[in-house]
């Protein structure tokens, strides 16, 4: 069988409601390679959406299926999905028809025609809450500024690669993956893809604000040490503080006849409210620390496969030796 040109991975959570609308649309599309493969992954879907994917698979054998045992996360279902793409370029986008079928060949065109290995999508606008992209904007920023390696801002995992790119990015050894900030870390010739993207065409989301603010914590601390500075960066301002307040104490004291009612006890309140916060600030930056190298310790797969459909190999994520 030979090589598809294009690679697309779809993951997908309880989208029985849009997986239709993006069958219609894939099916639409006249300017796709003549050879290609849809290679969904079932992130533990327990609707009626993997049915709908094996259905569409009996009949088109370039759809593909990868079930996984229960849900991994949306990470670790792009990666499984990684894992199994053949094509000589791979695309990610998501199920819910945010991430548009049309654009993600636009950005494959111009993968070919630059002649780099990374086209990403740059989302110059979302159809979301305010809320939402208010956290978004926050993160991205936040991201930028910590982060010690090269970060491509306001990018998702919405792209498509060479298969130089994939294969590095499945070489890489962490368990915890977070896809985008790896893409970046991999340093190849990449180009970004302004994009305007559009509101869930069916359904809701199934990325909640806690798993969000959990990717986020994973991309933070995955990607940057500069938050374990905070506790010496704190404890050098507030012995800096407390010198400097025993000093004009004692001034007070020697050069003045200033006598306070109960002197020092709002001061002595507010640094200890102060000083206390920043201890349980840092303990949670440690612990968020220690539970990644927790995770990534006991060295556990990404993810599980349940089974497979027209899909003929499984290529492993590469372990370390």
């Amino acid at each position: 069988m030979s090589q598809p040109e294009l690679s697309i991975v779809i993951p997908f959570l309880n989208e029985e409601q849009v997986l239709p609308l993006l069958r219609e649309r894939l099916e639409k599309i006249r300017n796709r390679p003549a050879a290609w493969e849809l290679l969904f992954v079932s992130d533990g879907s327990t609707d009626g959406s993997t049915k709908l994917i094996e259905a569409w698979a009996q009949v088109t054998p370039s759809v593909k299926l990868v079930v996984l045992t229960r849900n991994f996360g949306h990470q670790s279902a792009i990666s499984a999905g990684l894992s199994f793409a053949s094509g000589k370029c791979v695309g990610i986008m998501d199920a819910d028809l945010q991430d548009e079928p049309d654009v993600l060949l636009e950005m494959y065109q111009v993968l070919l025609t630059e002649k780099v290995d990374v086209v990403y999508a740059v989302r110059t606008s979302r159809r979301e809450t305010k809320l939402k992209r208010f956290f978004y904007f926050v993160f991205y920023r936040l991201y930028l500024f910590l982060a010690d390696s090269p970060v491509q801002i306001d990018a998702g995992d919405f792209c498509v690669m060479s298969r130089r790119a994939v294969r590095l990015l499945l070489s890489l050894p962490e368990k915890l993956r977070f896809v985008r900030g790896l893409r970046a870390w991999v340093g190849l010739p990449s180009k970004p893809f302004p994009i305007s993207r559009p509101a869930r065409a069916a359904g809701s989301s199934q990325y909640s604000l806690p798993k969000l603010t959990k990717l986020a914590f994973s991309g933070l601390t995955s990607f940057s040490t500069r938050p374990l500075r905070v506790g010496f960066v704190c404890g050098s301002v507030l012995c800096l503080g407390a010198v400097i307040g025993a000093l004009i104490y004692l001034a007070i004291a020697l050069f003045t006849d200033i006598h306070l009612a109960a002197p020092g006890f709002s001061t002595l309140v507010i640094i200890l409210l102060f000083s206390n916060g920043l201890i349980f600030l840092y303990l949670g930056i440690l612990g968020e620390y220690i539970g990644q190298m927790f995770m990534e310790v006991k060295a556990r797969p990404s993810f599980l496969i349940e089974r497979t459909i027209n899909v003929e190999e499984h290529a492993e994520i590469d372990e370390p030796d």
